[in-house]
């Protein structure tokens, strides 16, 4: 089975740092970039590239909304899960407008993170 290779956007070390211990009991996820910003995630993504975004909303320099919105446009295939701490309606139908394929809240458990990460790569 091909791995997945996943990238996290979050501007708190500790945020990323969890999720990636989180994923990295999967033999098939791999985190191969991480970022504190979507501009530092795009620059990123221009030597690697990722199957899987998993993006945080609200992001100092560059906002997971724009961010979402450029990948899609750049690269097409990658599928973008949000996670935040907002659970607004009117807040999770803007991300399905900008191309995000997914979204969960930050309080996730470990088990519904790893099976929405497959639902969406494999859709």
């Amino acid at each position: 089975m091909k791995k997945i290779n996943v990238a996290i956007a979050d501007d708190y070390q500790v945020f990323r740092e969890g999720l990636i211990i989180t994923l990295s009991y999967n033999d098939d996820m791999e985190i191969i970039l991480e970022a504190e910003n979507g501009e530092e995630l795009l620059e990123k993504m221009k030597t690697a590239q990722p199957d899987l975004v998993m993006m945080d909303f609200k992001m100092p320099v560059m906002d997971g909304m724009k961010a979402t919105r450029i990948i899609k446009q750049l690269y097409p295939s990658v599928k973008v899960i949000v996670i935040s701490m907002y659970e607004d309606e009117k807040f999770i139908n803007s991300f399905n407008e900008c191309g995000a394929d997914g979204y969960l809240l930050k309080n996730a458990e470990p088990d519904q993170i790893r099976q929405m990460i497959y639902d969406v790569v494999n859709k």
